[in-house]
């Protein structure tokens, strides 16, 4: 059986619009399979997904993936002078124009944040959450390639983006991106994708007040600025944790604080460097 070059384009963006989502190829695989699309056209849809998952992690080359190399010949781009952690800023990443579409569409969507161990704390994280992975639009998909170019490592070995809105007296108390070792959340959260490597975050505008990010080990802090990416790699180059990498999402004072997370992951599908 043939599919139609109607049939083939719908099957085409189903795809790769729940790639983009962090949906894994072989479970999409498995999906066309049941519904009796033949394996030829199910590897011509897929292209460089199908059956292409790598569980190789080499945590040294994560440490000095793109970012790393392009700091003296990339404007705005900046590295943290400390040795305790990787942390890099970068001005004007996203556009005026490019924050103002994400803003409007995480105003959108929005629900109540939520953590995957709240420490017995209820209000460890008060903001709201747009999961912008889950809207089907090409800007969304361009943001992440976007995020993914300036990082270096391909998307594919990232969590879908999110948008977070912080208002007035709203926070995310101090906490690490990476998932704690042999705590409840560990497992649940490393089984399918590995660990959390790289943060990805942007701020989408300036808030009037407050609202910073504070890393308290690091003496640090961030204030928000219009299109400034705050990045950071939540592990040691040997692969171990990081908890230099606490931090702290700050109340506003005055105003709203919007952002863009996207955290990146040791596992994924297809090759994990972008070439430089």
């Amino acid at each position: 059986m043939t599919l139609t070059d109607t049939k083939r384009a719908e099957w085409t963006n189903w795809v790769w619009s729940n790639l983009y989502r962090g949906v894994p190829p072989r479970t999409l695989a498995a999906e066309m399979q049941k519904r009796h699309v033949p394996e030829a056209e199910i590897r011509q849809i897929m292209g460089s997904s199908f059956d292409a998952r790598s569980d190789i992690v080499d945590h040294e080359a994560i440490a000095n993936c793109r970012i790393t190399k392009r700091v003296s010949e990339t404007p705005g781009l900046k590295k943290l002078a400390t040795r305790k952690a990787q942390v890099f800023t970068w001005e004007n990443f996203l556009t005026p124009e490019e924050c103002q579409q994400t803003i409007a569409m995480i105003d959108g969507h929005l629900r109540p944040s939520t953590v995957t161990d709240d420490r017995g704390d209820a209000r460890v994280r008060t903001s709201s959450t747009c999961d912008l992975g889950d809207i089907v639009d090409p800007f969304v998909n361009e943001l992440d390639r976007k995020i993914a170019e300036g990082l270096g490592i391909h998307w594919a070995y990232a969590e879908p983006n999110q948008g977070q809105k912080y208002e007035i007296g709203q926070e995310f108390k101090s906490h690490t991106d990476y998932f704690e070792p042999n705590s409840p959340e560990y497992l649940p959260n490393t089984g399918e994708r590995g660990q959390r490597t790289w943060t990805f975050m942007i701020y989408l505008n300036s808030t009037p007040e407050g609202g910073a990010t504070r890393f308290p080990r690091l003496d640090k802090l961030f204030r928000p600025k219009e299109g400034m990416a705050v990045v950071w790699n939540n592990l040691n180059p040997d692969g171990s944790i990081n908890p230099w990498t606490l931090h702290h999402g700050m109340k506003p004072r005055k105003g709203e604080k919007y952002i863009i997370t996207k955290w990146f992951r040791e596992k994924g599908w297809g090759p994990m460097f972008l070439e430089s």
